[in-house]
């Protein structure tokens, strides 16, 4: 899609219909019917569907999505270009009481490493996982490369969730952010792909929200810019959003929160580098902050007060982690070890396995790959 399109497309009304697909075979056929109360978003906008299934978004984001409700599975992609007319179709899928999900992180995938994320993906399903979440630097690198680089490995990223074997939810981290350090890819700013912007074409919305059970995933983009420079923060747009969608979900509900860079991590004294690509501090607006954490986690908690936001799944550090706070805090904070060894070794490479009983979350097991 050109640049161009893309902003026509930005300016156009969307409307479409949710229905109930009875037989599951993605298409609407004689007597289904469409499915009231279900949110639909473009990333800015929300809609809720009418009582005969239909929706209708004023302009706004790249892509049109369904949050998906906790009994309900998609029979059709979960999210789509945006266009004048997007329907979805959702099919029966009940949680059980007691299910389990597990939680990767950092998998850098390209070609030089896909058996470990094949791995990755069958140790999940040999934990008897429902799904899976990725959170983020999915793919080795397209901060530094040029377009030809980044797409191979979206593209081969894309390729490896549709053969995983179970759902797979995944998260945008910093190394998915196309082209930025322009002195090592050569990429200029007004590249159509540039930025964030081959992520969401490729692999879909930077941020949503699905349920399972009695558990409310918000899947966050916690990854800012500033010139050449990533740092950990929500922005403004994301922040409004995320509101505007707890809007729909009962005060009290279970939150987990998936974002790549962290909201708090014990593992600073690991990174810290005072000049140089990886430097750690940076100071953004006349503020110096620590860039490898969520700068405003504040604000999210804030919009966070009224449900129990139980548990806030990390990665970045590539390093396992479970810190909990004896304050008044309920927030568990989880980051995954990276499924790619290469970065930190020796330190062990796997993945997280937890187990939600009606609306708890366990403290996960740790699953080695090596």
């Amino acid at each position: 899609m050109t640049l161009l399109l893309s902003l026509l497309l930005a300016g156009t009304t969307v409307t479409g219909l949710v229905w109930d697909d009875a037989d599951g075979n993605g298409r609407r056929e004689g007597r289904e019917k469409g499915l009231a109360g279900v949110v639909v978003s473009d990333g800015r906008a929300l809609a809720v569907t009418a009582a005969d299934g239909s929706y209708r978004l004023e302009a706004g984001g790249r892509n049109v999505f369904v949050v998906l409700p906790g009994d309900l599975r998609p029979t059709t992609p979960w999210w789509r270009p945006r266009a004048e007319a997007v329907d979805f179709g959702l099919a029966a899928d009940p949680a059980l009481e007691a299910w389990r999900f597990a939680h990767l992180s950092d998998t850098h995938l390209h070609a030089g490493n896909v058996e470990r994320t094949r791995r990755a993906f069958a140790l999940a399903r040999e934990g008897k996982a429902a799904l899976a979440i990725v959170s983020g630097d999915l793919i080795r690198d397209a901060l530094r490369v040029g377009e030809d680089t980044a797409r191979g490995e979206f593209a081969l990223y894309a390729a490896e969730v549709a053969r995983a074997g179970l759902p797979v939810w995944s998260g945008i981290g910093n190394h998915e952010v196309f082209g930025v350090e322009r002195h090592l890819s050569l990429v200029p700013p007004t590249h159509p792909a540039y930025g964030k912007r081959m992520y969401e074409e490729i692999l879909g919305p930077r941020y949503y929200a699905f349920s399972r059970g009695r558990v409310h995933f918000l899947m966050l983009d916690t990854v800012a810019v500033d010139d050449i420079w990533y740092y950990g923060a929500i922005d403004v747009d994301q922040l409004e959003w995320i509101r505007s969608e707890l809007a729909h979900v009962p005060p009290g509900t279970t939150i987990v929160t998936v974002g790549h860079i962290g909201f708090r991590i014990g593992a600073q004294s690991r990174f810290f580098a005072a000049e140089g690509r990886d430097r750690t501090l940076l100071t953004v607006e006349g503020v110096t902050y620590y860039r490898h954490v969520v700068r405003n986690a504040s604000a999210l908690a804030e919009v966070l007060k009224p449900y129990r936001w139980t548990l806030a799944l990390q990665g970045h550090t590539h390093m396992g982690e479970r810190l909990r706070f004896l304050d008044e805090t309920r927030t568990r904070f989880h980051t995954a070890p990276a499924v790619d060894r290469a970065a930190f070794a020796p330190v062990p490479s796997g993945i997280a396995v937890y187990s939600v009983k009606g609306d708890a979350v366990d403290d996960g097991d740790w699953v080695i790959i090596d």
